[in-house]
């Protein structure tokens, strides 16, 4: 399809013949009384009234100013919740790094030369025979006669 302009054959280029204008009648028209008011011609019958040009430009205004505002609340609210995250996620890792620390120092508790230290130290001697319990029967198995001996200097190895 072609924008260009395109010949009409009907209608003619050249400038239209004024019309014929008839001779005005000889008698006078009688007057009619001006029963309606004259409407303004730039405004055709049933037509609506103009909206003002200025109350829809503050609206538009309006509404991009709540658009920006909404805008820089959320913003605001997901760099908090980053901060917020780092520093909790910070948290974690110290947790973590603590927890670790804590394990370590309970398996060097429960290493078997500390509790013999310890044992000794409560005035334990360890013994040559072991003797067991029968949680079933009741009955202890073994040798039932207690340890005899002195306890040993702590960090001594254990058998």
């Amino acid at each position: 399809m072609s924008t260009a302009l395109a010949y009409d054959p009907v209608r003619s280029f050249a400038p239209a013949m004024p019309a014929p204008v008839a001779p005005a009648p000889a008698v006078p028209a009688p007057e009619q009384p001006a029963a309606t008011p004259a409407r303004p011609a730039a405004q055709p019958a049933g037509a609506a009234a103009p909206r003002p040009r200025g109350l829809a430009a503050a609206a538009l205004v309006g509404v991009v100013a709540c658009v920006v505002g909404a805008q820089l609340v959320l913003s605001i609210g997901t760099a908090e919740s980053a901060y917020r995250l780092s520093a909790l996620q910070q948290q974690s890792e110290q947790l973590a790094h603590r927890q670790a620390a804590d394990q370590e120092a309970l398996r060097s508790l429960a290493a078997p030369q500390r509790l013999a230290a310890r044992a000794a130290a409560l005035g334990m001697v360890p013994d040559d025979e072991a003797a067991y319990l029968d949680a079933r029967t009741g009955r202890v198995l073994g040798s039932t006669v207690p340890a005899e001996g002195r306890a040993s200097a702590p960090g001594g190895i254990v058998r």
